[in-house]
């Protein structure tokens, strides 16, 4: 069946209304045309504060903004921007700025733009916009608005109190107690205490915010609910020198009539109880857990009102009997007081608190993540191994502690070990792990139960490395249900990726990355279960590893002043940071020094923060001066080198000379960045001396060769680029042959293992670096793999710590040579970067991706036959070098042309196709 439809004449009043409201169309369509046509079609997202998404806690008195862009056109970039700072939303969303409007400025800068208006106030929030003019002049739109607040900026806006729990057992002085403990067990201590105040507000609550620092680590809570989901709060530092504080937004949480806040403390690290030998139980900031808190609280008519820790807080012992960092935690449930950090709870019996000093260290807001519980894991397999004690293997070496899901009678124990191994006959096995660290208890936690139903459980102050936990006192089945493993790192965000058609380079990678997130809790760490320590060597050796694969500004600045708060007035650093005092005397050296340099170096190859470098360079120079009372003649004889060889031992003055002369440069690079032209010269003059005599003294007078050619000195030679540019081409060629007549079995410690893949691929070798990292040969990082790591080891035999990240720096020759994605130094912060991708023999396809200021670098190349497809995605306001091998290439289907279509320049040099692309994703087949 068909429908007919009949049309019917118009009359002339309706075809006068057809003709009006087309011409009404016909104009809107016009005007949207012209709007569009002024109106750039850049979108502005990721307006960051101080590197963070709309952060309660800047204590900059000019903080930096930046912002990102995405365009669908290719070659598109900022030519000027204009920002909006205001002290309400409303304000910006007139276009108005009563606290700063920069006006047009002719710029394409979109990072770390400085604020400069009028001064800043402590605990006021700012929100901010942006608009941007593109590279045809178009303006955008304003951006969506951010905002950030203030901290407590001023010694006087602090208002609260240390206060301290009094002491349940009279020790006298904490030097006493700890000789009068027996040397194979801890210090005695209290229970850990907890703390409540109870509050009344009869208004309507706009804000509330604690700014609140508890030593060792603390939890707040209000009115029965914990606050945040960080733990071990704040990070770890020289409490002598700087303490961090948390801001905390309670806004949500409290009500009208009474409230209570409720804080429970940990020892941590600043009240460390184990004997070990790096003394931290004999730190200079010992002293008993204390809490600072101070509760801002605004009221919707503009009233305010504090909560401030003082004499008028009360307090009790906790149900956590023991903790300690490294041996672990004790809590017993039966000691829970039901209510305690709720209103109208009864504090008959509750003590009153102590007003103490508190730390010496200089008050700062904490601006890097917290740490957290990043995955939960189940277990792969439980084995009893007698009748009340099991084996639980959770297939994965990491940083954390379990949780308890299970139900059992008042006052039954349950202990629970861990350990990265096992023994030959399936027990738990601390031996490779416990041996620094004098105390019968290591890495034990306990918990007793108080009865009545499920409960549920985890330590709060403590965490272990681990894959496996041997769990006793446990009456009938243990089940999977009843056990998850806590993973926890700092909470930095992960921006890069990488992955390949090789599962043996992505084991490799992943146990980098398990390694490199387990061993930063708070700092860097070498290792998360023997030492826990900050050693410098470990953090810089894989500082490019975290670099290309996290968000790592502001935890990598915050550890840098902690190198800089160790640092001694003559000059001299530890080799662990923080430091009780210990690692002056040995553990240091130019190798592991140079964190202080290579860190704030490196912050600035990748993320083009300048202030690093600024905040640093007085210690630098300190440094310096100091490393020149170690030379000799040029040489410096002092010095850890490189550690955990495979076989061949090189000289640590070889090392440690190289890295002085590196130093040098870096320093007058610094020094050329802060305008300071005559300390760069004078370093660069130093820098030559350093040069001579280390080419006079390794190298042979007559026949010029390397008097010592172990495969580290080889590379430590060409990477540092201290051997005579004469010498250059032979030493690459020699440690190619070191490498292939041995059947490319590598023999370096964890310099080497920096030095020796990075040099065979600066100087032509790169398919002799990819042969000796993909391969299951002893030793290397393949044969830790086929050895069943799941993380990177402390030596290549297995026979330390199993959770290192020291020989990490692979990760980052992965995305250098195989995605091919590198920093520009002339253009930091990947402004304009490198792209030149190894197409390795055995290698069918390569993903990489790369997260930086401007957005996301994305590099996919695969193979087709003879045929290479490269996929490359450019972010806006940036532009790329991308080289690659001869051959007819077409971009998206076209013959590359200079000045279309993104295409900047395009030629052939050295044998090789030279493409300078702008922003855009691009497909070129070669």
């Amino acid at each position: 069946m068909y429908s007919v439809t009949y049309w019917k004449p118009l009359t002339k009043l309706q075809a006068m209304q057809k003709i009006t409201t087309l011409l009404i169309a016909l104009l809107f369509i016009s005007c949207s045309g012209l709007t569009d046509k002024n109106i750039s079609e850049l979108h502005i997202s990721s307006l960051l504060c101080e590197n963070q998404d709309n952060p309660n806690h800047i204590d900059q008195a000019s903080p930096r903004l930046s912002w990102q862009m995405s365009s669908e056109k290719k070659g598109q970039s900022q030519t000027a921007y204009r920002i909006l700072v205001a002290s309400s939303p409303d304000l910006l969303t007139e276009k108005k700025a009563d606290l700063w409007d920069s006006g047009k400025i002719m710029s394409p800068a979109s990072v770390f733009i400085p604020y400069n208006g009028r001064e800043l106030k402590s605990g006021q929030k700012y929100y901010f916009t942006v608009k941007v003019w593109d590279k045809d002049g178009i303006p955008s739109e304003y951006a969506k608005p951010a905002f950030w607040e203030m901290a407590l900026l001023n010694k006087e806006d602090w208002q609260a109190k240390w206060i301290s729990a009094p002491r349940v057992f009279d020790w006298g002085k904490r030097d006493a107690a700890i000789k009068r403990a027996p040397q194979d067990s801890p210090a005695p201590q209290d229970p850990l205490p907890l703390f409540r105040k109870s509050f009344v507000i009869d208004k309507k609550v706009k804000s509330a915010k604690a700014y609140i620092s508890g030593l060792g680590f603390f939890e707040l809570y209000a009115n029965g609910e914990k606050i945040g989901d960080h733990i071990l709060s704040p990070a770890f530092t020289d409490y002598s020198k700087t303490v961090l504080y948390e801001v905390l937004d309670l806004t949500t949480y409290l009500k009208h009539g009474e409230n209570a806040l409720g804080v429970m403390l940990g020892n941590g690290w600043y009240n460390q109880v184990s004997n070990d030998v790096w003394s931290f139980s004999r730190a200079p900031w010992i002293a008993d857990p204390t809490v600072l808190c101070q509760l801002e609280i605004e009221f919707t008519d503009g009233s305010k009102q504090q909560v401030l820790s003082d004499e008028s807080w009360k307090c009790a012992p906790g149900p956590i009997m023991f903790s300690s960092i490294r041996l672990g935690e004790t809590y017993d449930a039966t000691n829970e007081t039901e209510g305690w950090n709720q209103p109208g709870f009864n504090q008959q019996g509750w003590q009153e608190v102590r007003v103490v000093r508190g730390p010496e260290g200089k008050l700062k807001a904490q601006n890097i993540p917290p740490v957290k519980i990043m995955d939960e894991l189940n277990p792969k397999n439980i084995t009893r191994i007698g009748k009340n004690t099991f084996i639980v293997d959770f297939g994965q070496n990491m940083s954390g502690f379990i949780k308890l899901t299970a139900s059992g009678e008042k006052g039954r124990k349950i202990s629970f070990r861990y350990a990265e191994k096992l023994t030959p006959d399936g027990k738990l096995d601390q031996a490779n792990i416990a041996n620094l660290v004098g105390n019968s208890r290591f890495q034990t936690d306990e918990y007793i139960f108080k009865g009545g139903g499920t409960e549920e459980w985890h330590p709060r102050f403590s965490y272990n490395g681990f894959r496996y936990v041997e769990v006793s006192g446990w009456e009938g089945p243990l089940n999977e249900g009843n056990l998850t493993a806590c993973f926890i790192h700092t909470g930095f965000k992960t921006t890069g990726k990488f992955k390949c058609s090789l599962p043996l380079l992505n084991r490799i990678q992943e146990n980098t990355l398990w390694s490199f997130e387990s061993n930063f809790v708070n700092i860097p760490t070498d290792c998360p279960q023997r030492e826990k320590n900050g050693w410098t060597g470990d953090a810089q050796l894989a500082s490019e590893t975290g670099l290309f694969n996290y968000n790592m500004l502001t935890s990598y600045e915050k550890w840098v002043n902690d190198i800089i708060d160790a640092q001694k007035p003559d000059g001299i650093l530890p080799g662990i940071v923080p430091t009780s005092g210990w690692g002056f005397h040995w553990g240091n050296g130019p190798a592991w020094d140079c964190a202080l340099l290579q860190i704030p170096w490196n912050l600035y190859l990748y993320e083009g923060d300048r202030r690093i470098i600024a905040n640093a360079y007085p210690s630098i120079k300190k440094y310096l001066e100091f490393l020149s009372t170690k030379s000799e003649k040029g040489i410096v004889k002092w010095g850890l080198g490189d550690w955990c060889p495979a076989r061949a031992k090189t000289p640590a003055e070889l090392t440690s000379t190289a890295y002085y002369y590196q130093d040098l440069l870096i320093a007058s690079k610094m020094a050329a960045l802060l305008g300071a032209p005559e300390e760069q010269s004078a370093f660069l003059a130093k820098a030559a001396e350093i040069k001579t005599a280390f080419n006079r003294e390794f190298f042979a007078p007559q026949s010029g060769e390397l008097i010592n050619p172990t495969q580290t000195a080889l590379g430590c030679a060409l990477f540092m680029q201290i051997a005579d540019s004469s010498k250059t081409k032979r030493l690459a060629a020699e440690l190619k042959e070191a490498v292939t007549t041995s059947d490319y079995n590598l023999d370096f410690g964890i310099l080497g293992a920096k030095y020796v893949p990075n040099a065979l691929s600066a100087y032509g070798y790169k398919d002799v670096a990819f042969s000796i990292i993909n391969t299951t040969r002893y030793p290397g990082w393949g044969n830790w793999v086929e050895r069943g790591a799941t993380t990177l080891w402390e030596d290549w035999d297995g026979k330390s710590s199993l959770n290192h990240i020291m020989f990490g720096d692979v990760s980052a020759w992965f995305y250098k040579n195989l995605a091919g994605i590198s920093p520009d130094e002339k253009s930091p912060g990947f402004k304009h970067f490198n792209i030149e991708p190894y197409f390795a023999p055995g290698l069918k396809w390569v993903k990489g991706v790369k997260g930086t200021r401007y957005g996301d670098i994305d590099v996919y190349w695969s193979k087709s036959g003879k045929e290479i497809n490269l996929k490359l995605k450019i972010p806006v306001n940036t532009t790329a070098s991308v080289l690659l091998p001869p051959g007819n290439l077409l971009i998206d289907g076209k013959i590359p042309e200079a000045g279309k279509e993104g295409i900047i320049q395009f030629e052939f040099i050295k044998k090789k196709n030279k493409l300078e692309l702008g922003s855009g994703t691009y497909n070129i087949r070669l």
